[in-house]
């Protein structure tokens, strides 16, 4: 068992039985008591578990920001509809034609992709298989799909092959998805396996976009993604409160509302 599947199943447990020990995880996942002190330390550092005596406790308040799940993809197409599309169309604003761009997939970046493929001339790396039909419907766009295996629930490439891809390009443009995002533990995925592509993506942009609905603003998953930092553009909807935007703005955050 990787070590991110270990923690999400120890979340789960949280999630059920309120409080774990140390003892108890170390028998059910066959480790020892150091290894798994280590793991409650990991959860402690991305602020999702107190560190008790002999064990943890889920974090104060934590449990209602936590995303545990995600809704089915074609679900979630149509949640927000409207708003995403705006966003993918602020999006479109910030890419000229013939440049180049990377995006992963998911339900906003969706809409970007339907309206980048409206421009011309532009070159477009995805690591999603729902995405690269949109995209290669304007005959004058170059589509690369990276390889890699093949997530049904996401409809998104991952693993090594799909790694080395990314690391191919320095892309004009970086849009990704988000699941969750915060003031305090930044940017997060449900899904371990998609996050280091994202982290990959992240490290080889030039201008970064976070495309996040406002309904993902205060959620806290799993899997750490990046820090909110004043080298990214987080383009979200006008249902946003103006406390929470003020609250990112000063933190330096650049914040565009679609």
């Amino acid at each position: 068992m990787y070590r991110e599947e270990r923690l999400r199943q120890i979340m789960d447990l949280l999630r059920t039985q309120k409080k774990v020990s140390v003892k108890y995880l170390a028998s059910r996942f066959s480790r020892s008591t150091s290894s798994i002190r280590l793991d409650l330390t990991e959860l402690e550092d991305r602020e999702l578990v107190i560190r008790t005596h002999g064990g943890a406790i889920l974090a104060e308040g934590i449990e209602n920001d936590l995303v545990w799940d995600k809704q089915l993809l074609q679900q979630r197409l149509l949640y927000n509809e409207k708003e995403k599309q705006r966003i993918g169309e602020k999006v479109a604003e910030h890419v000229k034609e013939n440049e180049s761009v990377i995006i992963d997939g998911g339900s906003t970046t969706y809409y970007a992709a339907r309206a980048l493929s409206e421009k011309s001339g532009l070159t477009i790396i995805t690591t999603s298989v729902l995405l690269f039909p949109v995209l290669n419907s304007n005959p004058d766009i170059q589509v690369i799909l990276t390889g890699g295996m093949f997530h049904p629930e996401y409809m998104d490439l991952y693993g090594n092959i799909c790694m080395e891809s990314i690391r191919r390009f320095q892309p004009d443009h970086t849009i990704i998805g988000i699941d969750g995002i915060s003031l305090s533990s930044g940017l997060t995925s449900t899904e371990p396996a998609i996050a280091p592509l994202k982290r990959e993506m992240i490290s080889r942009s030039r201008n970064l976009i976070i495309t996040a609905d406002s309904s993902k603003f205060g959620k806290v998953c799993l899997t750490h993604v990046a820090d909110i930092c004043q080298e990214m553009t987080i383009i979200t909807d006008s249902k946003l409160p103006d406390a929470v935007k003020e609250e990112y703005q000063e933190k330096g955050a650049k914040l565009e509302i679609a």
